[in-house]
Protein backbone atom coordinates (compact mmCIF):
# COMPACT_ATOMS: atom_id res chain seq x y z
CA UNK A 1 0.00 0.00 0.00
CA UNK A 2 2.86 2.38 0.76
CA UNK A 3 4.16 2.38 -2.39
CA UNK A 4 6.07 5.29 -2.32
CA UNK A 5 8.47 3.67 -0.18
CA UNK A 6 8.94 0.59 -2.46
CA UNK A 7 12.35 0.73 -4.46
CA UNK A 8 13.32 -0.62 -7.48
CA UNK A 9 15.93 -2.94 -8.51
CA UNK A 10 19.11 -1.49 -10.35
CA UNK A 11 18.89 -2.20 -13.94
CA UNK A 12 22.81 -4.57 -13.82
CA UNK A 13 20.45 -6.43 -11.29
CA UNK A 14 18.01 -7.19 -13.07
CA UNK A 15 19.96 -8.61 -15.96
CA UNK A 16 21.49 -11.46 -13.52
CA UNK A 17 21.59 -14.76 -15.16
CA UNK A 18 18.97 -17.66 -13.63
CA UNK A 19 22.05 -19.47 -12.07
CA UNK A 20 22.60 -16.67 -9.67
CA UNK A 21 19.08 -18.30 -8.03
CA UNK A 22 17.10 -14.61 -8.88
CA UNK A 23 19.11 -12.42 -7.03
CA UNK A 24 18.56 -14.65 -3.93
CA UNK A 25 20.40 -13.30 -0.64
CA UNK A 26 20.02 -16.53 1.21
CA UNK A 27 21.96 -18.92 0.37
CA UNK A 28 20.31 -22.78 -0.21
CA UNK A 29 19.65 -24.85 3.16
CA UNK A 30 21.71 -28.11 3.11
CA UNK A 31 19.20 -31.26 3.47
CA UNK A 32 20.77 -31.88 6.75
CA UNK A 33 22.09 -29.42 9.43
CA UNK A 34 25.11 -31.69 9.52
CA UNK A 35 25.74 -30.98 6.12
CA UNK A 36 24.56 -27.50 6.28
CA UNK A 37 27.48 -26.69 9.00
CA UNK A 38 30.58 -28.00 6.99
CA UNK A 39 29.71 -26.33 3.36
CA UNK A 40 28.11 -22.87 5.19
CA UNK A 41 31.64 -21.22 5.18
CA UNK A 42 32.08 -22.16 1.72
CA UNK A 43 28.57 -21.18 0.31
CA UNK A 44 28.62 -17.84 2.11
CA UNK A 45 32.25 -17.23 0.56
CA UNK A 46 30.76 -18.14 -3.01
CA UNK A 47 27.16 -16.06 -2.49
CA UNK A 48 29.40 -13.36 -1.39
CA UNK A 49 31.81 -13.63 -4.17
CA UNK A 50 28.72 -13.97 -6.56
CA UNK A 51 26.79 -10.76 -5.35
CA UNK A 52 26.82 -6.93 -6.67
CA UNK A 53 28.75 -4.09 -4.96
CA UNK A 54 25.12 -3.12 -3.80
CA UNK A 55 22.07 -4.71 -2.53
CA UNK A 56 18.92 -3.14 -1.41
CA UNK A 57 17.10 -3.21 1.57
CA UNK A 58 13.99 -4.59 -0.45
CA UNK A 59 16.62 -7.10 -1.17
CA UNK A 60 16.82 -8.15 1.89
CA UNK A 61 13.23 -8.42 3.19
CA UNK A 62 12.53 -10.83 0.06
CA UNK A 63 15.22 -13.01 1.10
CA UNK A 64 14.19 -13.12 4.76
CA UNK A 65 10.50 -14.01 3.73
CA UNK A 66 8.84 -10.95 2.83
CA UNK A 67 5.83 -11.88 5.20
CA UNK A 68 7.61 -14.52 7.84
CA UNK A 69 7.00 -15.08 11.13
CA UNK A 70 9.05 -12.46 12.73
CA UNK A 71 6.93 -9.62 10.68
CA UNK A 72 3.76 -11.63 11.38
CA UNK A 73 4.37 -11.07 15.43
CA UNK A 74 5.45 -7.77 14.81
CA UNK A 75 2.30 -6.37 12.77
CA UNK A 76 -0.08 -8.30 15.31
CA UNK A 77 1.59 -5.58 18.30
CA UNK A 78 1.16 -3.01 16.20
CA UNK A 79 -2.28 -3.64 15.02
CA UNK A 80 -3.59 -3.43 18.72
CA UNK A 81 -2.00 -0.08 18.34
CA UNK A 82 -4.67 0.78 15.76
CA UNK A 83 -7.62 -0.84 17.71
CA UNK A 84 -7.04 1.67 20.69
CA UNK A 85 -6.58 4.38 17.84
CA UNK A 86 -10.00 3.75 16.77
CA UNK A 87 -11.77 3.30 20.41
CA UNK A 88 -10.61 6.62 21.79
CA UNK A 89 -11.52 8.70 18.51
CA UNK A 90 -14.90 6.87 17.79
CA UNK A 91 -15.82 6.62 21.75
CA UNK A 92 -17.51 10.00 21.81
CA UNK A 93 -20.60 8.00 19.97
CA UNK A 94 -21.07 6.74 23.82
CA UNK A 95 -19.41 9.23 25.85
CA UNK A 96 -20.52 12.18 24.05
CA UNK A 97 -24.25 10.74 23.71
CA UNK A 98 -27.43 13.19 23.75
CA UNK A 99 -30.27 11.02 25.83
CA UNK A 100 -34.09 12.37 25.58
CA UNK A 101 -34.15 15.47 27.99
CA UNK A 102 -36.18 18.34 29.55
CA UNK A 103 -36.45 21.21 31.45
CA UNK A 104 -35.99 19.66 35.68
CA UNK A 105 -39.24 21.31 37.24
CA UNK A 106 -38.67 24.26 39.18
CA UNK A 107 -40.89 23.00 42.19
CA UNK A 108 -38.71 19.48 42.22
CA UNK A 109 -35.61 19.31 43.69
CA UNK A 110 -35.22 15.59 42.98
CA UNK A 111 -37.06 15.47 39.70
CA UNK A 112 -36.08 12.51 37.05
CA UNK A 113 -36.95 11.70 33.54
CA UNK A 114 -39.43 8.78 34.60
CA UNK A 115 -42.54 10.07 36.00
CA UNK A 116 -42.89 8.80 39.64
CA UNK A 117 -46.65 9.09 40.32
CA UNK A 118 -49.80 10.53 38.96
CA UNK A 119 -48.88 13.97 40.57
CA UNK A 120 -45.48 13.87 39.56
CA UNK A 121 -47.23 13.50 35.50
CA UNK A 122 -49.30 16.31 35.80
CA UNK A 123 -46.55 18.21 36.72
CA UNK A 124 -44.39 17.37 33.78
CA UNK A 125 -47.58 18.19 32.20
CA UNK A 126 -48.66 21.90 33.37
CA UNK A 127 -45.09 22.67 33.28
CA UNK A 128 -43.76 21.46 30.26
CA UNK A 129 -44.39 22.29 26.53
CA UNK A 130 -45.10 19.19 24.26
CA UNK A 131 -42.46 18.94 21.84
CA UNK A 132 -40.68 15.78 19.32
CA UNK A 133 -40.05 12.71 19.87
CA UNK A 134 -40.40 12.34 23.60
CA UNK A 135 -44.00 14.27 23.91
CA UNK A 136 -41.86 17.36 26.15
CA UNK A 137 -40.29 20.25 24.99
CA UNK A 138 -36.42 19.62 25.52
CA UNK A 139 -35.31 23.02 26.48
CA UNK A 140 -37.77 24.72 27.32
CA UNK A 141 -40.13 25.53 30.35
CA UNK A 142 -43.28 27.57 30.53
CA UNK A 143 -42.43 30.88 32.37
CA UNK A 144 -45.86 31.49 34.67
CA UNK A 145 -45.40 27.43 36.17
CA UNK A 146 -45.98 28.58 40.33
CA UNK A 147 -46.96 26.93 42.93
CA UNK A 148 -48.03 23.95 41.33
CA UNK A 149 -46.69 21.30 44.42
CA UNK A 150 -50.59 21.33 45.87
CA UNK A 151 -52.06 20.24 42.35
CA UNK A 152 -54.11 17.16 42.29
CA UNK A 153 -55.20 15.41 39.64
CA UNK A 154 -59.18 15.26 38.94
CA UNK A 155 -61.24 12.89 36.64
CA UNK A 156 -61.60 15.57 33.83
CA UNK A 157 -57.33 16.85 34.14
CA UNK A 158 -56.30 16.78 30.63
CA UNK A 159 -52.53 17.18 29.04
CA UNK A 160 -52.62 20.37 27.56
CA UNK A 161 -52.02 23.17 29.79
CA UNK A 162 -54.24 26.00 29.72
CA UNK A 163 -52.64 28.04 26.75
CA UNK A 164 -54.41 31.18 28.18
CA UNK A 165 -51.81 31.44 31.09
CA UNK A 166 -49.09 29.21 30.39
CA UNK A 167 -48.06 30.43 26.52
CA UNK A 168 -44.82 32.37 27.66
CA UNK A 169 -41.96 29.68 28.00
CA UNK A 170 -38.05 30.41 28.95
CA UNK A 171 -35.14 28.20 28.71
CA UNK A 172 -34.08 25.31 31.10
CA UNK A 173 -32.11 26.35 34.04
CA UNK A 174 -31.43 22.48 34.95
CA UNK A 175 -32.30 19.23 33.44
CA UNK A 176 -33.17 15.92 33.77
CA UNK A 177 -31.81 12.58 31.58
CA UNK A 178 -33.43 9.24 30.34
CA UNK A 179 -31.23 6.65 32.19
CA UNK A 180 -32.54 3.58 30.11
CA UNK A 181 -29.83 3.95 27.71
CA UNK A 182 -26.82 5.80 29.14
CA UNK A 183 -26.59 5.98 33.01
CA UNK A 184 -24.24 9.12 32.47
CA UNK A 185 -22.47 10.75 29.61
CA UNK A 186 -20.35 13.48 29.04
CA UNK A 187 -23.24 15.63 27.80
CA UNK A 188 -25.21 15.05 30.75
CA UNK A 189 -22.61 16.09 33.27
CA UNK A 190 -21.90 18.96 31.37
CA UNK A 191 -25.30 20.09 30.03
CA UNK A 192 -24.08 20.00 26.63
CA UNK A 193 -27.71 20.71 25.03
CA UNK A 194 -29.63 23.21 23.61
CA UNK A 195 -27.76 25.96 23.47
CA UNK A 196 -24.93 24.68 24.34
CA UNK A 197 -25.45 21.70 21.59
CA UNK A 198 -22.72 22.68 19.65
CA UNK A 199 -20.51 21.88 22.24
CA UNK A 200 -20.08 18.23 22.00
CA UNK A 201 -19.07 18.83 17.95
CA UNK A 202 -16.67 21.26 19.30
CA UNK A 203 -15.68 18.34 21.53
CA UNK A 204 -15.49 15.76 18.24
CA UNK A 205 -13.67 18.52 15.95
CA UNK A 206 -10.74 18.72 18.48
CA UNK A 207 -9.54 15.19 18.14
CA UNK A 208 -9.48 15.28 14.73
CA UNK A 209 -7.44 18.77 14.72
CA UNK A 210 -4.88 17.53 17.24
CA UNK A 211 -4.96 13.97 14.33
CA UNK A 212 -4.24 16.53 12.32
CA UNK A 213 -1.44 18.63 14.07
CA UNK A 214 -0.21 15.35 15.18
CA UNK A 215 0.35 13.42 11.74
CA UNK A 216 2.30 16.39 10.83
CA UNK A 217 4.81 16.60 13.75
CA UNK A 218 5.05 12.73 14.65
CA UNK A 219 6.01 12.58 10.80
CA UNK A 220 9.00 14.66 10.52
CA UNK A 221 10.09 13.95 14.34
CA UNK A 222 9.96 10.17 13.45
CA UNK A 223 12.20 10.87 10.24
CA UNK A 224 14.68 12.68 12.62
CA UNK A 225 14.77 10.43 15.79
CA UNK A 226 13.14 7.39 14.57
CA UNK A 227 9.90 5.79 14.87
CA UNK A 228 10.30 3.91 17.93
CA UNK A 229 11.15 6.87 19.85
CA UNK A 230 8.26 8.78 18.53
CA UNK A 231 5.79 5.61 18.92
CA UNK A 232 6.64 5.58 22.77
CA UNK A 233 6.23 9.03 23.52
CA UNK A 234 2.98 8.84 21.74
CA UNK A 235 1.65 6.04 23.84
CA UNK A 236 2.15 7.41 27.03
CA UNK A 237 0.60 10.60 25.83
CA UNK A 238 -2.16 8.47 24.59
CA UNK A 239 -2.99 6.72 28.20
CA UNK A 240 -2.68 10.32 30.46
CA UNK A 241 -4.59 12.02 27.91
CA UNK A 242 -7.63 9.08 27.72
CA UNK A 243 -7.11 8.71 31.50
CA UNK A 244 -7.23 12.52 32.32
CA UNK A 245 -10.59 12.72 30.31
CA UNK A 246 -12.18 10.61 32.71
CA UNK A 247 -12.09 12.99 35.83
CA UNK A 248 -12.69 16.49 33.68
CA UNK A 249 -15.38 18.10 34.90
CA UNK A 250 -14.62 21.58 32.93
CA UNK A 251 -15.54 21.95 28.99
CA UNK A 252 -12.30 23.84 28.11
CA UNK A 253 -10.13 21.41 30.11
CA UNK A 254 -12.29 18.41 27.99
CA UNK A 255 -11.29 20.41 24.83
CA UNK A 256 -7.63 20.69 25.07
CA UNK A 257 -7.68 16.81 26.42
CA UNK A 258 -9.56 15.85 23.42
CA UNK A 259 -6.71 17.25 21.45
CA UNK A 260 -4.21 15.31 22.55
CA UNK A 261 -6.31 12.25 22.57
CA UNK A 262 -5.78 13.21 18.57
CA UNK A 263 -2.75 14.06 18.11
CA UNK A 264 -1.84 10.94 20.16
CA UNK A 265 -3.95 8.41 17.85
CA UNK A 266 -2.04 9.26 14.99
CA UNK A 267 1.69 9.30 16.85
CA UNK A 268 0.18 5.62 17.06
CA UNK A 269 -1.00 5.09 13.83
CA UNK A 270 1.57 7.17 11.91
CA UNK A 271 4.59 5.41 12.96
CA UNK A 272 2.70 1.85 13.31
CA UNK A 273 1.90 2.17 9.56
CA UNK A 274 5.70 3.24 8.54
CA UNK A 275 7.18 0.84 10.02
CA UNK A 276 4.43 -2.06 9.14
CA UNK A 277 5.19 -1.24 5.66
CA UNK A 278 9.40 -1.05 6.20
CA UNK A 279 9.11 -4.35 7.65
CA UNK A 280 7.32 -6.73 5.03
CA UNK A 281 8.49 -7.25 1.46
CA UNK A 282 7.25 -5.22 -1.64
CA UNK A 283 4.83 -7.26 -2.56
CA UNK A 284 3.16 -7.69 0.99
CA UNK A 285 2.89 -3.65 1.88
CA UNK A 286 -0.64 -3.33 -0.37
CA UNK A 287 -2.38 -6.29 1.94
CA UNK A 288 -0.47 -5.04 4.96
CA UNK A 289 -2.35 -1.75 4.75
CA UNK A 290 -5.60 -3.04 4.59
CA UNK A 291 -4.84 -5.77 7.13
CA UNK A 292 -4.04 -2.60 9.55
CA UNK A 293 -7.39 -1.49 8.56
CA UNK A 294 -9.10 -4.09 9.29
CA UNK A 295 -7.56 -3.60 13.31
CA UNK A 296 -8.89 -0.19 13.42
CA UNK A 297 -12.74 -1.73 12.55
CA UNK A 298 -12.31 -4.91 15.27
CA UNK A 299 -11.92 -1.68 18.13
CA UNK A 300 -15.18 -0.83 16.50
CA UNK A 301 -16.19 -4.32 17.09
CA UNK A 302 -15.25 -4.36 20.58
CA UNK A 303 -16.36 -1.20 21.43
CA UNK A 304 -19.83 -1.49 21.28
CA UNK A 305 -20.59 -4.58 23.45
CA UNK A 306 -18.08 -2.91 26.19
CA UNK A 307 -19.94 0.29 25.75
CA UNK A 308 -23.29 -1.78 26.57
CA UNK A 309 -21.86 -3.05 28.99
CA UNK A 310 -20.34 -0.06 30.96
CA UNK A 311 -23.69 2.67 30.67
CA UNK A 312 -21.22 5.16 32.98
CA UNK A 313 -19.02 7.28 30.87
CA UNK A 314 -16.30 7.58 33.51
CA UNK A 315 -16.31 3.77 33.23
CA UNK A 316 -15.95 3.02 29.84
CA UNK A 317 -13.16 6.01 29.29
CA UNK A 318 -11.42 4.90 32.08
CA UNK A 319 -11.50 0.66 31.39
CA UNK A 320 -10.33 1.85 27.61
CA UNK A 321 -7.46 4.36 28.64
CA UNK A 322 -6.33 1.10 31.09
CA UNK A 323 -6.26 -1.33 28.30
CA UNK A 324 -3.40 0.75 26.89
CA UNK A 325 -1.07 0.41 29.45
CA UNK A 326 0.22 -2.59 27.88
CA UNK A 327 1.50 -0.77 25.30
CA UNK A 328 4.51 0.71 27.37
CA UNK A 329 5.96 -2.92 26.83
CA UNK A 330 6.85 -2.35 23.18
CA UNK A 331 9.75 -0.59 24.02
CA UNK A 332 11.53 -3.75 24.61
CA UNK A 333 8.77 -5.80 21.63
CA UNK A 334 9.16 -3.61 19.07
CA UNK A 335 12.50 -3.17 17.38
CA UNK A 336 13.27 0.00 15.31
CA UNK A 337 13.08 0.11 11.34
CA UNK A 338 16.04 -1.46 10.48
CA UNK A 339 15.07 0.96 6.76
CA UNK A 340 15.76 4.38 9.15
CA UNK A 341 18.57 2.68 10.71
CA UNK A 342 20.12 1.98 7.58
CA UNK A 343 19.11 5.47 6.39
CA UNK A 344 20.99 7.21 9.07
CA UNK A 345 23.97 4.58 9.00
CA UNK A 346 23.58 2.83 11.58
CA UNK A 347 23.78 -0.41 10.41
CA UNK A 348 25.50 -2.55 13.60
CA UNK A 349 22.05 -1.43 14.78
CA UNK A 350 20.04 -2.80 11.75
CA UNK A 351 22.05 -5.70 11.84
CA UNK A 352 20.61 -6.87 15.14
CA UNK A 353 17.38 -6.30 14.01
CA UNK A 354 17.72 -8.08 10.73
CA UNK A 355 19.61 -11.17 12.34
CA UNK A 356 16.59 -11.43 14.75
CA UNK A 357 14.37 -11.30 12.05
CA UNK A 358 16.23 -13.93 10.08
CA UNK A 359 16.28 -15.94 13.08
CA UNK A 360 12.97 -16.02 13.74
CA UNK A 361 12.00 -16.68 10.44
CA UNK A 362 13.95 -19.60 9.93
CA UNK A 363 16.68 -18.39 7.19
CA UNK A 364 20.02 -17.65 6.99
CA UNK A 365 22.09 -14.47 6.16
CA UNK A 366 25.68 -14.81 4.85
CA UNK A 367 27.95 -12.63 7.33
CA UNK A 368 28.78 -8.94 6.05
CA UNK A 369 25.35 -8.80 3.21
CA UNK A 370 24.48 -5.50 5.08
CA UNK A 371 28.05 -4.04 4.10
CA UNK A 372 26.95 -3.83 0.63
CA UNK A 373 23.09 -2.93 1.33
CA UNK A 374 21.97 0.61 -0.05
CA UNK A 375 19.19 2.81 1.17
CA UNK A 376 17.69 4.37 -1.90
CA UNK A 377 16.97 8.14 -1.26
CA UNK A 378 13.70 9.47 -0.74
CA UNK A 379 12.51 11.66 -3.91
CA UNK A 380 12.54 15.25 -2.60
CA UNK A 381 9.87 17.98 -3.76
CA UNK A 382 6.39 19.85 -3.07
CA UNK A 383 3.10 19.42 -4.49
CA UNK A 384 3.71 22.63 -6.12
CA UNK A 385 6.48 21.00 -8.91
CA UNK A 386 2.66 19.37 -10.53
CA UNK A 387 1.23 22.86 -10.84
CA UNK A 388 2.81 23.68 -13.93
CA UNK A 389 0.05 21.29 -15.80
CA UNK A 390 -3.70 21.88 -15.95
CA UNK A 391 -3.84 18.15 -16.39
CA UNK A 392 -2.14 16.93 -13.16
CA UNK A 393 -3.65 20.44 -11.42
CA UNK A 394 -6.49 19.27 -12.32
CA UNK A 395 -6.11 15.59 -10.65
CA UNK A 396 -4.97 16.54 -7.67
CA UNK A 397 -7.61 18.32 -7.24
CA UNK A 398 -10.26 15.53 -7.68
CA UNK A 399 -7.97 13.11 -5.53
CA UNK A 400 -7.90 15.63 -2.47
CA UNK A 401 -11.96 16.24 -3.18
CA UNK A 402 -12.01 12.20 -2.71
CA UNK A 403 -10.04 12.38 0.39
CA UNK A 404 -12.10 15.11 2.31
CA UNK A 405 -15.00 13.17 1.03
CA UNK A 406 -14.02 10.11 2.16
CA UNK A 407 -12.89 11.46 5.63
CA UNK A 408 -15.80 13.44 6.04
CA UNK A 409 -18.84 11.03 5.08
CA UNK A 410 -16.93 8.12 7.00
CA UNK A 411 -16.33 9.84 10.51
CA UNK A 412 -19.81 11.05 9.88
CA UNK A 413 -21.84 8.19 9.13
CA UNK A 414 -19.36 7.09 12.30
CA UNK A 415 -20.42 9.29 14.66
CA UNK A 416 -23.85 9.63 13.51
CA UNK A 417 -25.32 6.03 14.38
CA UNK A 418 -26.57 6.64 17.69
CA UNK A 419 -29.46 8.81 15.07
CA UNK A 420 -30.70 6.04 13.20
CA UNK A 421 -33.19 4.57 15.11
CA UNK A 422 -33.00 1.24 17.41
CA UNK A 423 -30.00 0.33 19.59
CA UNK A 424 -27.08 2.31 19.30
CA UNK A 425 -24.76 -0.43 20.18
CA UNK A 426 -26.35 -2.45 17.60
CA UNK A 427 -26.12 0.36 14.97
CA UNK A 428 -22.51 0.76 16.14
CA UNK A 429 -21.19 -2.91 16.04
CA UNK A 430 -22.83 -3.52 12.46
CA UNK A 431 -21.13 -0.39 10.88
CA UNK A 432 -17.53 -2.26 12.05
CA UNK A 433 -18.77 -5.46 10.74
CA UNK A 434 -19.57 -3.86 7.79
CA UNK A 435 -16.29 -2.12 7.22
CA UNK A 436 -14.50 -5.93 7.92
CA UNK A 437 -16.38 -7.42 4.59
CA UNK A 438 -15.06 -4.29 2.60
CA UNK A 439 -11.72 -4.51 3.08
CA UNK A 440 -12.46 -8.46 2.14
CA UNK A 441 -13.88 -7.32 -0.63
CA UNK A 442 -11.63 -4.65 -1.67
CA UNK A 443 -8.77 -7.06 -1.36
CA UNK A 444 -10.71 -9.87 -3.89
CA UNK A 445 -11.39 -7.19 -6.58
CA UNK A 446 -8.47 -4.69 -6.04
CA UNK A 447 -6.22 -6.15 -8.93
CA UNK A 448 -9.10 -7.76 -10.64
CA UNK A 449 -10.91 -4.40 -12.08
CA UNK A 450 -8.78 -1.40 -11.19
CA UNK A 451 -8.57 1.14 -8.75
CA UNK A 452 -10.50 3.93 -10.65
CA UNK A 453 -13.83 1.73 -11.31
CA UNK A 454 -13.47 0.22 -7.32
CA UNK A 455 -13.09 3.54 -5.92
CA UNK A 456 -15.87 5.17 -8.08
CA UNK A 457 -18.12 2.27 -7.50
CA UNK A 458 -17.70 2.33 -3.99
CA UNK A 459 -18.04 5.67 -3.36
CA UNK A 460 -21.20 5.58 -5.63
CA UNK A 461 -22.61 2.77 -3.26
CA UNK A 462 -21.88 5.17 -0.24
CA UNK A 463 -23.53 7.91 -2.06
CA UNK A 464 -26.73 6.51 -3.53
CA UNK A 465 -27.53 4.48 -0.45
CA UNK A 466 -27.10 7.52 2.27
CA UNK A 467 -29.25 9.41 -0.08
CA UNK A 468 -31.93 6.74 -0.29
CA UNK A 469 -32.12 7.08 3.75
CA UNK A 470 -34.30 9.87 2.79
CA UNK A 471 -37.45 7.89 1.79
CA UNK A 472 -37.76 5.40 4.71
CA UNK A 473 -37.28 8.30 6.83
CA UNK A 474 -39.98 10.94 5.60
CA UNK A 475 -42.11 8.72 4.00
CA UNK A 476 -42.53 5.03 5.72
CA UNK A 477 -43.89 4.45 8.30
CA UNK A 478 -42.55 3.38 11.88
CA UNK A 479 -42.16 -0.56 10.85
CA UNK A 480 -39.88 0.07 7.40
CA UNK A 481 -37.78 2.38 10.03
CA UNK A 482 -35.11 -0.42 10.46
CA UNK A 483 -34.44 0.09 6.17
CA UNK A 484 -32.61 3.36 7.11
CA UNK A 485 -30.22 1.44 9.29
CA UNK A 486 -29.77 -1.20 6.34
CA UNK A 487 -28.50 1.71 3.74
CA UNK A 488 -26.76 3.35 6.28
CA UNK A 489 -24.75 0.20 6.72
CA UNK A 490 -24.39 -0.65 2.72
CA UNK A 491 -23.49 3.29 2.65
CA UNK A 492 -20.66 2.70 5.62
CA UNK A 493 -19.48 -0.62 3.67
CA UNK A 494 -18.80 1.06 0.09
CA UNK A 495 -16.76 4.57 2.07
CA UNK A 496 -15.02 2.31 4.30
CA UNK A 497 -13.87 0.47 0.91
CA UNK A 498 -13.87 3.81 -0.64
CA UNK A 499 -11.09 5.26 1.85
CA UNK A 500 -8.93 2.55 2.00
CA UNK A 501 -8.53 2.06 -2.06
CA UNK A 502 -8.06 6.17 -1.81
CA UNK A 503 -4.66 5.08 -0.51
CA UNK A 504 -3.62 3.00 -3.03
CA UNK A 505 -5.13 4.81 -6.12
CA UNK A 506 -3.33 7.72 -4.83
CA UNK A 507 -0.44 7.01 -3.79
CA UNK A 508 -0.25 5.16 -7.28
CA UNK A 509 -1.17 8.27 -9.18
CA UNK A 510 1.30 10.66 -7.84
CA UNK A 511 4.97 10.88 -9.10
CA UNK A 512 7.94 9.78 -7.41
CA UNK A 513 9.42 13.38 -7.26
CA UNK A 514 6.05 14.60 -5.56
CA UNK A 515 4.58 11.52 -4.01
CA UNK A 516 6.14 12.23 0.02
CA UNK A 517 4.27 15.47 -0.16
CA UNK A 518 1.61 14.43 -2.00
CA UNK A 519 0.34 11.69 0.28
CA UNK A 520 1.03 14.57 3.64
CA UNK A 521 -1.28 16.72 1.39
CA UNK A 522 -3.82 14.08 1.21
CA UNK A 523 -3.75 13.17 4.80
CA UNK A 524 -4.21 16.74 5.39
CA UNK A 525 -7.50 16.81 3.91
CA UNK A 526 -8.61 13.87 5.43
CA UNK A 527 -8.28 15.09 8.62
CA UNK A 528 -9.75 18.41 6.97
CA UNK A 529 -13.47 16.36 6.02
CA UNK A 530 -12.82 14.69 9.40
CA UNK A 531 -12.57 17.99 11.56
CA UNK A 532 -16.19 18.97 9.39
CA UNK A 533 -18.24 15.70 9.90
CA UNK A 534 -19.06 16.35 13.50
CA UNK A 535 -20.68 19.21 12.69
CA UNK A 536 -22.96 17.82 10.14
CA UNK A 537 -23.59 14.57 11.95
CA UNK A 538 -24.63 16.61 14.94
CA UNK A 539 -27.17 18.76 12.90
CA UNK A 540 -29.77 15.95 13.65
CA UNK A 541 -29.51 16.93 17.05
CA UNK A 542 -30.11 20.59 15.65
CA UNK A 543 -32.92 20.30 13.92
CA UNK A 544 -34.92 17.12 14.97
CA UNK A 545 -37.47 15.08 13.99
CA UNK A 546 -37.12 13.01 10.83
CA UNK A 547 -35.82 15.97 8.67
CA UNK A 548 -33.11 15.84 11.40
CA UNK A 549 -32.52 12.26 10.67
CA UNK A 550 -32.29 13.04 6.73
CA UNK A 551 -30.62 15.88 6.35
CA UNK A 552 -27.03 14.75 7.21
CA UNK A 553 -27.24 11.60 5.32
CA UNK A 554 -28.20 13.15 2.13
CA UNK A 555 -25.31 15.45 2.68
CA UNK A 556 -23.32 12.68 2.75
CA UNK A 557 -24.72 11.28 -0.11
CA UNK A 558 -24.67 14.27 -1.94
CA UNK A 559 -20.71 14.82 -1.65
CA UNK A 560 -20.21 11.04 -1.81
CA UNK A 561 -21.58 10.99 -6.03
CA UNK A 562 -19.87 14.13 -6.59
CA UNK A 563 -16.84 13.11 -5.68
CA UNK A 564 -17.39 9.16 -6.92
CA UNK A 565 -18.33 10.35 -10.40
CA UNK A 566 -15.39 12.80 -10.97
CA UNK A 567 -12.59 10.05 -9.93
CA UNK A 568 -13.65 9.00 -13.34
CA UNK A 569 -11.63 11.70 -14.87
CA UNK A 570 -8.55 10.33 -13.09
CA UNK A 571 -6.30 7.35 -15.45
CA UNK A 572 -6.04 3.73 -14.44
CA UNK A 573 -3.29 2.39 -12.24
CA UNK A 574 -3.47 -1.52 -12.33
CA UNK A 575 -0.70 -2.57 -13.90
CA UNK A 576 0.84 0.42 -15.12
CA UNK A 577 4.56 0.97 -13.86
CA UNK A 578 4.62 4.19 -11.31
CA UNK A 579 4.98 7.58 -12.34
CA UNK A 580 8.87 8.83 -11.67
CA UNK A 581 9.01 12.00 -13.12
CA UNK A 582 6.09 15.00 -13.99
CA UNK A 583 6.51 14.03 -17.11
CA UNK A 584 5.40 10.40 -16.71
CA UNK A 585 2.17 11.73 -14.48
CA UNK A 586 0.69 13.16 -17.44
CA UNK A 587 1.34 10.02 -20.26
CA UNK A 588 -0.12 8.26 -17.34
CA UNK A 589 -3.64 8.97 -18.71
CA UNK A 590 -2.58 8.32 -22.41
Amino acid sequence: MDTEKTTGTPQKDRTMSAKDESFSLCPGKSQSKQQKDVDNDEENKEFLSSQPEEVTYDDILTSLGEFGRHQKRILLLLGLLYVSGCVQTLISVFTLAVPSHRCALPSEENDTWREQSEHHALLINTSIPPGHPSGYSSCYVYIHVTNLENITLTHNDTRDPDPDQQQAVTSCTRYVYDTSTYRSTITTDLDLVCDRSLHRSHAQMMVMLGSLVGSQVCGLTSDVFGRKPVLMVSIVVHIAAALAVTWTNHFAVLMGLMFFVGASVSGLLCPAFVMSMELVGPSKRKWTGYGLMSFWSVGMVLLAPLAFWLREWTHLQLTTACLAIPFLSYWWFIPESPRWLLSKGRKEQAEVVITRTAHVNGVTLPPGILKKVRVQDQAGGNLFKACSTVTLVTRHLIILLAWVVNSLTYYGLSWNVGTLGGSVYVNFLLSGVVELVSFVFCVLLLDRIGRRPLNCGLMMVAGVTCTATVFPVLYAGPDLQWLTVVLAMIGKLGIAGSFATIWVFSSELFPTVIRNSGMGTSSVCARIGGIIAPYIANLGQTIGGDAGTAVPLVIFGVSSIIAGLLLLLLPETLNRRLPETIDDAISLGR
